[in-house]
């Protein structure tokens, strides 16, 4: 494995919120392969939580996820086979191409194909469209992100929205779109932020319409950038993610970014099953999900911090407990 970029911070994404501006949180880049580099593989949030006999119930088969974000690589292998016709909220002339490289990473942690290159996505056989909200630098405004989420809702008729950003400030327009959002049934995961131990997790993921994911690293602790709240819902695999990056190629970075899209995927496998089984499960709102999802997740490892709601919500999403229990 051909390593080309060492650890650097990327200081593009550095939250820079005022009034109705919002960013990508700051998060860090690994390493950087080619696609001749980057044979397929499985990355220990597949692995560590055993995905595959996820797969042999689901696989997320009919479910669209729009991804807010800064566009997708239209055209990148991994991915193609599973995208859907998006929108450039910037500038709608234009196709939604990922001139940053965030929203390719976390599309591909969701859809991701399973092919022979690359890395495979948590639900492979979902459905990605995307939704360019934020520049080149990782930045836009909330009006656009609200704007996106009505697209997905009313134009993209899609059943689940992730979006990997977000805003120390309230704003009511995001909180009405994300409101309207789940009155139709579609429920938005959010991640909660890369500031660390703090009071409060950042809006989006705040307001109890959403589902706020917080990041675990691979020895299932806690990890250090993750935000802490009251309002956390689940944590996630976010330490040392590989995934699609523009271009043909792949990255492996760290964030909450990163748990966002692994908990939408999750949510892909258990929509898609409930709609394909005639199971009873209602998944209509983000506490249907929390109801749905709590009483089957697994405690983070540091023994000081794992039974208090405000360091790890509810806990880990565990995929397989999840099925066990539906099956």
């Amino acid at each position: 494995m051909r390593v080309l970029s060492l650890r650097q911070m990327l200081k593009e994404g550095r939250m820079r919120s005022k009034n109705n501006q919002c960013s990508l949180f700051p998060y860090e880049r690994e390493e950087v392969l080619s696609i001749q580099d980057a044979m397929q593989k499985a990355g220990w949030n597949i692995t560590a939580f055993d995905l595959p006999s996820a797969w042999s119930r689901s696989k997320g088969e009919g479910v669209k996820i729009a991804v807010i974000d800064t566009g997708v690589d239209l055209d990148h292998p991994d991915l193609v086979k599973n995208l859907l016709p998006g929108v450039n909220i910037i500038d709608p002339s234009s196709q939604p191409w990922d001139d940053n490289h965030h929203g390719t990473h976390v599309a591909g942690i969701i859809v991701a194909e399973n092919n022979d290159i690359g890395m495979v996505g948590v639900a492979p056989s979902s459905k990605v469209m995307p939704i360019k909200v934020l520049d080149r630098y990782g930045n836009g405004s909330l009006t656009n992100v609200a704007r996106g989420i009505r697209w997905a809702v009313d134009e993209g008729k899609a059943d689940l929205i992730c979006m990997s950003l977000g805003s120390p400030n309230p704003v009511q327009e995001v909180r009405k779109a994300v409101q309207y959002a789940e009155s139709k049934g579609v429920v938005c995961f959010v991640a909660a932020g890369n500031s660390g131990m703090t009071k409060q997790i950042f809006y989006p993921a705040e307001y109890p319409e959403t589902i706020a994911i917080g990041s675990i690293d691979e020895n299932l602790n806690r990890s250090r950038f993750s935000n802490t709240g009251h309002n956390l819902d689940f944590m996630a695999p976010g330490n040392r993610i590989f995934s699609t990056v523009p271009d043909n190629w792949y990255a492996v970075l760290s964030g909450t970014s990163m748990a966002a899209p692994f908990a939408t995927g999750v949510a892909a496998l258990v929509l898609s099953y409930s709609r394909n089984n005639g199971s009873e499960i209602k998944l209509n709102t983000a506490e249907d999900y929390r109801n749905a999802f709590r009483n089957h997740t697994i405690p983070i490892t540091d023994a000081l911090l794992k039974d208090q709601k405000f360091y790890q919500g509810f806990g880990i999403l565990e995929p397989k407990k999840l099925f066990e229990a539906l099956s």
